[in-house]
């Protein structure tokens, strides 16, 4: 069991734990840059330089192919060396990123842009992943997680309608600048962190440790469950972030202010959610419910978006799809550092994460080949349909695993004492 650190009070808030607060403020202050300026990439992709289907699936695959390599990487480092000083390398990446996007005058520079940013949160993620499982107890991580995802869904609300009422007023230029400055802020809040490390095995840089963390997760039946169910949905929720900005503009018929709108309603729904998964106080034991739940509302929510085809109605399905992220991923990451043995949690993390970036990165791959004949519409409602029913199928599948579970412990009880 992970040991509270200096600060933590273990019977108030996660957030009176100082650390851990330092590494949730860090990690707001880079969503609120990010959210603002990646928005406004996929927006200006789309509007300024009148984007494919095609090229926008080059702009999400420039995101994932480095996300998909470093993760790797990471999940192997951050198990053997500095959480901390991993996350300040990714925050320093981040902030040299953006102005790239700031300089753009064709899409290669936006590529360019967002393959390093891809980059920098390819170390970001796993080290905030490792960070948390040391400096919280094991029954608050489900709350420290959702403590987490409330930073950074409050930062995708503000980043993305700051971001969307300076790109109206001032042009991208101005929202470029500000999430620049913006960016700087992590670097300094990741300072007074402890260097906490992982106290088991130190293993080999080698990619035997992404084997084990692998076959960790596929002879865990749960983890096998949820490497299965959400590397699925991501092929498919990918498939609607790359087609929204289009979809916006050739069904919604809005200007490209709306892309950055339409995704702080989703970060609205996502914020609820993340409260509401912070004040469980019944979560544990829960969370492949909570993440295969969170599929099936991700594909409600993007029904309604793209079913309907009204701006209105659009915003509100975008929050119901936002809520559904809430419910996938802090319970994901709760799980793992739940039942991983610490010197794992790291390489575990980045088989999730590696996976599922590599099923978004199929997905705009196929775009790319067939995006002479794909129709944004109906590919985007065909997508929340599947999304419902594999979540359908996941919630299914974790309720037979706790009846065998439930049955075989009543069995062991019943068995006469030695």
């Amino acid at each position: 069991m992970t040991e509270p650190t200096e600060g933590t009070d273990r019977t108030g808030s996660v957030l009176a734990n100082r650390p851990f607060l330092f590494l949730v403020l860090a990690h707001g202050l880079s969503g609120l840059a990010f959210w603002g300026y990646f928005a406004t990439v996929f927006a200006e992709a789309a509007y300024e330089f009148h984007a494919t289907v095609g090229q926008m699936a080059v702009l999400g695959a420039s995101l994932s192919v480095p996300f998909i390599l470093g993760s790797i990487l990471q999940g192997l480092f951050v198990d053997r060396w500095s959480p901390k000083w991993l996350s300040f390398l990714g925050y320093v990446a981040l902030v040299g990123a953006i102005p790239l996007a700031w300089a753009a005058d064709s899409l290669p520079w936006l590529y360019a842009s967002s393959f390093m940013v891809g980059g920098a949160f390819a170390t970001i993620e796993p080290s905030r992943s490792a960070l948390t499982g040391l400096l919280v107890p094991e029954d608050r991580l489900v709350r420290a997680n959702g403590a987490i995802s409330v930073s950074f869904q409050i930062s995708l609300v503000v980043g993305t309608l700051v971001g969307g009422a300076l790109l109206d007023a001032y042009g991208s230029s101005m929202v470029y600048a500000t999430a620049t400055g913006i960016a700087l802020l992590p670097v300094a809040f990741v300072l007074p962190i402890p260097d906490v490390r992982q106290r088991g095995e130190r293993p080999a840089l080698s990619l035997d440790g992404l084997q084990k963390g692998a076959r960790t997760a596929w002879h865990h039946s749960e983890l096998r469950l949820l490497l299965l169910i959400t590397g699925t949905s991501w092929t498919l929720i990918n498939t609607f972030f790359v087609l929204e900005p289009l979809f916006i503009k050739q069904t919604l018929h809005q200007g490209q202010e709306a892309v950055l709108y339409l995704w702080g309603a989703h970060g609205v729904g996502a914020l609820f959610g993340a409260i509401a998964i912070t004040r469980s106080k019944r979560g544990t034991g829960r969370e492949p419910a909570f993440v295969c739940g969170g599929v099936v509302t991700i594909g409600v929510g993007i029904l309604g978006y793209t079913g309907v085809g009204i701006y209105g109605v659009a915003l509100v399905a975008a929050a119901v799809a936002g809520s559904g992220f809430a419910l996938l991923f802090p319970p994901l990451l709760a799980f793992i550092q739940r039942v991983v043995v610490e010197e794992q949690r790291g390489r575990v993390t980045g088989v999730f994460v590696a996976l599922q970036e590599t099923m978004g990165l199929a997905s705009s791959l196929v775009i790319l080949v067939l995006g002479g004949v794909i129709v944004v519409r109906p590919t985007l409602v065909g997508a929340s349909a599947v999304l419902i029913a594999l979540g359908l199928v996941g919630v299914r599948a974790d309720a037979a695993t706790r009846r065998t579970v439930r049955a075989s412990a009543v069995v062991e009880d019943d068995e006469p004492a030695a």
